[in-house]
């Protein structure tokens, strides 16, 4: 805990090491020492004892502890999930997924792997995704303060739609830092060419699920097809001895 939320004559639980596995104590905080010392005294085990404890140490008060031991199993629970489904901090699919819970807006946080924010939150960012079906996950939950939390393969779907369902709010930061990049590339600052090649392939996602892709795909057949009825109009021109007017529209199709 805090150093600041901490109250003289109140009862915590205290843990000697941070680790989930660690048992914890009930202690009463009798008073302040100095810096981040405290004054305890022991209820169980050791009743009576009396220590020094640090803030750190502290973790919550002791009429919460269930509550805590609770939200620490419901965490270790979806981690666990999140590596059984192999999730790679550093893999691009994850790279895809933070840009895009960085550009929706709203108070959602994705950070290591875990997508986090409240319900009404994650409720709208689900209406602008065409997403309202997905269901929470059955490693999801919700800690102490209200705040939901929920696992990589549903941050990862959760990015997909909302980023086929906004492609322009997900691809005008990729274009900026893309061309941003490039530019400080060509110009000789060679620290940047990791972090571009790095990030290349995430973007390469991010297009995809987009539909940027198929859409230059559709585009470039359009072009042809209209370049095909360009060249169809010249040669009917010169078979109708309008040569002029063919070696116009010729001169036009090859200048772009």
């Amino acid at each position: 805990m805090m150093k600041a939320e901490i109250v003289p004559d109140t009862e915590y639980a205290m843990r000697e090491k941070r680790t989930p596995d660690a048992p914890l104590q009930h202690v009463r905080v009798i008073e302040h020492v100095r810096r981040d010392k405290w004054k305890a005294e022991w209820i169980e085990p050791n009743p009576g004892l009396v220590d020094y404890v640090e803030s750190s140490q502290l973790v919550c008060l002791w009429k919460g502890h269930k509550a805590f031991l609770k939200e620490e199993a419901d965490e270790q629970r979806l981690r666990k999930h999140n590596q059984e489904i192999g999730y790679d901090p550093n893999s691009p699919l994850t790279k895809a997924v933070e840009q895009v819970f960085e550009t929706v807006g709203d108070d959602l946080q994705f950070y290591k792997g875990v997508l986090s924010g409240s319900r009404e939150a994650l409720e709208r960012i689900k209406a602008r995704a065409v997403a309202a079906s997905l269901a929470d996950p059955f490693v999801a939950y919700k800690d102490r303060k209200g705040v939901m939390h929920f696992p990589f393969d549903y941050a990862l779907e959760l990015a997909q739609k909302f980023t086929t369902a906004e492609p322009a709010t997900v691809l005008a930061g990729v274009e900026a830092t893309e061309r941003e990049w490039s530019r400080d590339a060509s110009r000789g600052e060679q620290y940047i060419v990791p972090l571009l090649n790095e990030y290349r392939a995430s973007w390469a996602l991010l297009r995809q699920w987009a539909g940027y892709d198929a859409a230059v795909a559709q585009r470039d057949a359009e072009i042809q097809k209209l370049e095909r009825l360009v060249w169809d109009a010249v040669y009917a021109l010169q078979k109708a001895g309008l040569d002029s007017e063919a070696a116009r529209l010729r001169r036009a199709i090859e200048k772009h």
